[in-house]
């Protein structure tokens, strides 16, 4: 006899994984190679007893993508799951249906008769309780079937969160920090001595005596207000949950020895310190869970008072205490404790005095609450009785219906057993989630190749399917701990012993094993952050700290800076680890379905671990937003020295990309082949062609600024333009470019932004990012106005401009009084110092005198130009030619934008910019480079849903038929530099990702937008660019490829052969391989025959990708080197002056292009 039934399956199991109370399931078994007479389902259920169900035969069902994806890997032979084994169609299935009367485990097995009388018994394999069954000898182990109540408000911020673990004594020293902790230290204590650190640097070190009790506990001075100063830096690296190990007094510096529930630990802080802490936490996004330690308090605690060391009675001082009944003691004095540490007095929580004390209304838990925390972690929670925990989680929702309570188990905590009974964590309202040991300790294993990637995937597929869902996706999914040894030592494969000597526990690590760590520290953080859970970071380990168990893994931040030269903090930290936490987490946050889609895990063999996720089935996601076709998949090769071939399965019709590398991969027969280096990390995106995008016609087109454009003889020039050069405008030249882009077989005409520039001609920085540039106008503004009264006698002219007007109210009024300020202070002054009364724009200003007329100029001005733009428009959508614009990033801050909406920029008190955008230090920019404009306030945008950036789009959709967004990368995050500060004191803020983008979408459908995503892009705008669908920028000078010989472009990527911020393709061929010797020849203007025989090389090779658009600018398809480039970023002047001079337009350029570009079909 054979038999199958898989817990994972839907032909064999229910619904998936736990059930709520009152649920039927539905559980089967295939039975075949036997005529067997009976199959009975027995049930164990906890507290109840055994229950036999008689199972009926019924038809086998299909279920349509009931076995997921499987994934084989070529190199090593392949792989099936045992969920994919064969059962014979013909197979007997026997069923049967039942729904749990109470919450709790219900365990079952199958009884099943044979043929000849003999009773075969299946359950799950031996230390299993999910997957593939098989029959045994004897009683077999049973399957897990978890039966819970759901909880009716979930904590949606802790679930969606980003969690950081502070040990507050080692983390940072606010400004009181020393007068604290020497008016606390200087109080006469009995028991072990305190020592105030003055060295931050200093390791910490426990001094014992031969029994190994603490004869010395060293603190060093880390305060609350500390943590509160270094809000900033947690939410620049992403966190929005900080959780803190105990705050309360205590004797210790690690204080899980409890003094006193109500009190801060005076060297920490006190109650105002903690409501200011939660106060401004909250402001930045961040929510706070605290410790909770009720299993025990310390001995030396007003409680217990072991050594006299408080005023009150305590139990050591006799009965008569008030906290007689919250200790056991013995006649002789001696006491149970926590794991027989005579320092940590168990209580008796069956104490109704401690219960009330703890829980009640005023009690423990709901008093910090209600002083700002959002929620408990409880320590050793397997030690704390099931109505105890129910009390404590019922008080936390009590006080704030969204409060989390965390436990700490170290197992599955679905089926933990402690003193004999089943705990009831899930069952019940006990616990949210617990702190995710299992996860940790698989991965961390696996990596260190002492369990295989099977061995991981089945581990955490058990957990998938013991735990209630919202129970799996709230654990507090750890990698380091204040209890384990750093998880940088961990992964450098250095041992790691709580037996071994303290020299060696000391020892710091090797630039090799360092090496080898900070290479599996990527691996184990792109699986933190990509499984469901609620990630959290142990302070220190983004900065690199290592060290073993406790006290090495609880040493100070570095913090690489002397601050006051009081605080210390002067060893730097680990700016790689730094780098691989930001950006791992950055990839969550962009990504939805990391935080809240459905996991699956899975091995094609020893080394490769994988997971899937998704949105779910079609049934419950039917819209683009969430496309449950679209998947990610993460592969981790956990091998120091094997390559490997992973075949990963793929649906019709989709497309996919490695979000970590920006490759695209190629589908074949339904497939994509991944190819992995040792210790490799890949993840797929998996997705639709068409996402959030609208897709671009198959062309060629031309990059040329409107500037550059020759001028028509005779036509009118504005005074500015006298007085520089004979740049181009939108009337005659523009609609002469038209022309020749017609006659050229363009399909798309690329220009750069056209508001208002500054006093350098930069098109990216400017009076307003609505407002059309005047200059570009034929006769400029004077010209605009005159032929707005030559035509203002007529009636449908005047309409049209009302309705303008109308239209346009939000960016045009503000920006008409501007302008009107700014003829009467002059262009010079910035709105910063104008007269405190017309530095704050209010809707009444533009009425008044002085004012009126010069905003009423203005908005003359802005509708000729809006009317003559939509001329040109139109013309070149006659002609077949589209235009793609062009949006900066940033404003300027003395912008219109500015000064009408101060609240969405960070500004001083008086309007400037408190810190400014920028890059970097890099191999292009030794000093980086700072920009000047005032930065984003995202979280006053997403409060506003993003009202200001839905009327930029609208107006750029308006003026445009596809917008390229200029610096892309700051929408996930930007580099922002304090005022005041050089370039290399800066650090990354997190932009709003994907968010807008949906918000975009829901507003105006199919976005027509091209990212400018050049430069140093990390796997968060891959990941932005895939799950938008937001076409990219690959240009051949920034090539890491010789362009001439071979170019490779992203295929969902626009092709340029250069930009306007790089050099020309003649000068950058010349620079790399022709003259690179001779600075002289880069923009000689000559185009000789090898620079001539290399351009054409490369123009082909762009041109014939299979790109759906290329384009080239104007220079390249003149052949002109760096004499003609556009813009060198970084400088301030000398830049957006070429021109293209009329003789160079002509038709037998045309004539080529034309040929060009129905050769290769564009």
């Amino acid at each position: 006899m054979q038999a199958f039934h898989s817990t994972s399956l839907a032909t064999y199991r229910r619904p998936f994984g736990a059930v709520r109370e009152g649920e039927q399931v539905t559980l089967s078994i295939a039975v075949w190679d036997d005529d067997v007479t009976s199959c009975t389902l027995r049930l164990w259920i906890e507290g109840d007893g055994e229950k036999n169900l008689s199972m009926q035969r019924v038809q086998r069902p299909t279920y349509t993508g009931e076995v997921g994806p499987q994934v084989v890997d070529t190199h090593s032979g392949g792989f099936e799951s045992a969920a994919s084994s064969e059962v014979p169609a013909d197979a007997a299935l026997f069923s049967v249906s039942f729904v749990p009367e109470t919450t709790g485990i219900v365990w079952y097995r199958f009884d099943i008769t044979a043929s000849d009388g003999a009773v075969w018994k299946y359950g799950a394999r031996e230390g299993w309780v999910t997957g593939v069954g098989a029959f045994t000898f004897g009683d077999p182990p049973s399957f897990q079937l978890t039966v819970y109540t759901p909880r009716s408000i979930r904590p949606v911020w802790y679930e969606e969160g980003i969690a950081y673990q502070i040990f507050p004594d080692r983390f940072a020293r606010g400004a009181d920090w020393h007068g604290r902790a020497e008016r606390a230290l200087e109080k006469p204590r009995k028991g072990p001595k305190r020592e105030l650190v003055e060295d931050w640097d200093r390791a910490p070190k426990y001094v014992r005596d031969e029994n190994g009790r603490i004869l010395k506990w060293d603190f060093y001075g880390g305060t609350l207000e500390g943590i509160t100063e270094k809000l900033e830096y947690l939410q620049r690296l992403g966190i929005t949950i900080i959780y803190l190990n105990p705050i309360f007094e205590a004797a210790s510096n690690h204080r899980y020895d409890t003094a006193d529930y109500l009190s801060i630990d005076p060297i920490l802080g006190d109650e105002e310190s903690f409501k200011v802490l939660c106060r401004e936490a909250q402001a930045r996004g961040i929510s706070i869970i605290l410790d909770g330690v009720f299993n025990h308090t310390g001995a030396d605690s007003r409680y217990f008072n072991r050594d006299g060391n408080y005023a009150d009675v305590g139990v050591c001082q006799g009965k008569s205490s008030p906290y007689a009944d919250w200790f056991t003691l013995a006649e002789d004095g001696s006491y149970a404790s926590w794991w027989g540490v005579d320092d940590l007095p168990d209580v008796n929580e069956t104490s109704d005095s401690f219960r009330n004390f703890i829980c009640g209304e005023d009690g423990v838990v709901r008093r910090w609450i209600r002083a700002g925390a959002r929620g408990w972690r409880l320590d050793v929670a397997d030690e704390l009785s099931d109505g105890f925990l129910a009390e404590i989680h019922k008080a936390a929702v009590a006080e704030r219906s969204d409060a989390v309570v965390i436990g700490e188990v170290w197992e599955d905590a679905s089926n933990k057993r402690a003193y004999g009974e089943l705990k009831r964590y899930f069952a019940d309202d006990e616990l949210d989630g617990t702190m995710n040991y299992p996860l940790r300790s698989g991965v961390l294993k696996y990596l260190r190749g002492e369990i295989s990637a099977s061995e991981l995937s089945h581990r955490l597929e058990e957990l998938r399917e013991n735990y209630p869902k919202r129970a799996f996706f709230s654990s507090l999914n750890l990698m380091g701990s204040h209890d384990r040894a750093r998880i940088m030592t961990i992964l450098s494969g250095a041992p790691y012993s709580r037996t071994a000597p303290a020299e060696t526990q000391e020892f710091p690590l090797s630039s090799d094993e360092r090496g080898l760590g900070k290479s599996r520290l990527w691996a184990a953080c792109v699986i933190q952050m990509t499984m469901p859970g609620v990630p959290c970071v142990y302070y220190g380990d983004e900065l690199g700290l290592e060290g073993n168990r406790d006290p090495y893994n609880r040493a100070t931040m570095p913090w690489g800076q002397a601050d006051d030269g009081v605080r210390g903090a002067s060893r730097p930290g680990d700016k790689d680890c730094t780098a691989i936490y930001r950006n791992s987490i950055a990839l969550r946050k962009v990504l939805p379905v990391l935080t809240s889609g459905e996991f699956e895990p899975f091995a094609p063999n020893d080394d490769v671990f994988g997971f899937w996720r998704y949105n779910g089935t079609r049934e419950q996601h039917a819209d683009v937003l969430h496309d449950p076709d679209e998947r990610i998949c993460v592969l981790i090769n956990r091998s120091l020295s094997n390559v490997q071939n992973i075949h990963v399965p793929v649906a019709p019709g989709m497309l996919v990309s490695d979000i970590i590398t920006g490759q695209v991969l190629e589908t074949k027969n339904g497939a994509v082949d991944v190819f992995m280096w040792p210790l490799g990390t890949v993840v797929l995106h998996i997705h639709r062609p068409h996402r959030l995008q609208r897709p671009m016609q198959r062309g060629m087109g031309i990059l040329a600024h409107i500037t550059s454009l020759p001028q028509r003889p005779g036509v009118a020039l504005s005074a500015k333009t006298k007085k520089t050069s004979h740049a181009g405008t939108i009337g005659a030249d523009a609609h002469d470019f038209v022309d020749w882009l017609e006659e050229a077989g363009q399909k798309y005409w690329q220009i750069l932004p056209i508001n208002p520039t500054d006093e350098f001609g930069s098109p990216y920085a400017g009076l307003s990012a609505f407002a059309g540039n005047a200059e570009l106008l034929d006769g400029g503004a004077d010209g605009a106005l005159a032929r707005f009264e030559a035509l203002a006698h007529n009636t449908f002219f005047r309409y049209q401009y009302q309705e303008f007007c109308k239209k346009n109210a939000f960016w045009l009024e503000p920006y008409a009084a501007f302008r009107a300020l700014k003829d009467h202070f002059g262009t010079a002054v910035c709105w910063q110092e104008w007269l405190e009364e017309y530095k704050t724009y209010m809707p009444e200003l533009v009425a008044r005198a002085g004012v009126r007329e010069g905003a009423e100029r203005r908005r003359r001005i802005q509708f000729m130009f809006e009317r003559e733009w939509h001329e040109l428009k139109e013309y070149a959508h006659k002609h077949g030619v589209r235009i793609i614009g062009d949006m900066p990033m940033f404003v300027s801050a003395d912008s219109a934008d500015v000064w009408a909406h101060p609240e969405i920029f960070d500004l001083d008190a008086d309007g400037y910019p408190s810190s400014q955008p920028g890059i970097p230090p890099d191999s292009f920019a030794p000093q980086g480079q700072l920009w000047g404009n005032p930065v984003y306030k995202w979280d006053v945008l997403k409060q506003q849903e993003y009202a200001w950036w839905l009327q930029r789009f609208e107006r750029s959709f308006d003026l445009y038929d596809f917008t390229r967004l200029d610096h892309f990368i700051g929408f996930t995050s930007f580099y922002d530099v304090q005022i005041g500060h050089a370039a290399s004191e800066g650090s990354d803020v997190f932009g709003p990702g994907l968010d807008l983008f949906r918000v975009a979408f829901q507003h105006f459908g199919a976005l027509p937008l091209i990212a400018e995503d050049l430069g140093s892009i990390t796997p968060a705008v891959r990941a932005l660019l895939a799950e938008t669908g937001i076409p990219g920028m690959s240009v051949a000078v920034f090539s890491n490829q010789d362009p001439r010989e071979r170019f490779e472009a992203n295929l969902e990527t626009i092709v340029y052969t250069s930009t306007h911020d790089t050099p020309t393709l003649a000068g950058y061929l010349k620079r790399r391989f022709i003259y690179p010797d001779n600075e002289n020849a880069w923009c000689d203007g000559s185009f000789d025959e090898k620079t001539h025989e290399a351009f054409e090389r490369v123009l082909k090779n762009v041109l014939t990708l299979p790109n759906d658009v290329a384009v080239i600018p104007l220079q390249d398809i003149l052949g002109l080197d760096d004499s003609a480039r556009m813009n060198v970023p970084g400088t301030v002047e000398g830049n957006w002056s070429w021109r293209c001079s009329s003789g160079m337009l002509t038709s037998a350029v045309a004539e080529k292009l034309r040929a060009l570009a129905k050769h290769v079909a564009r």
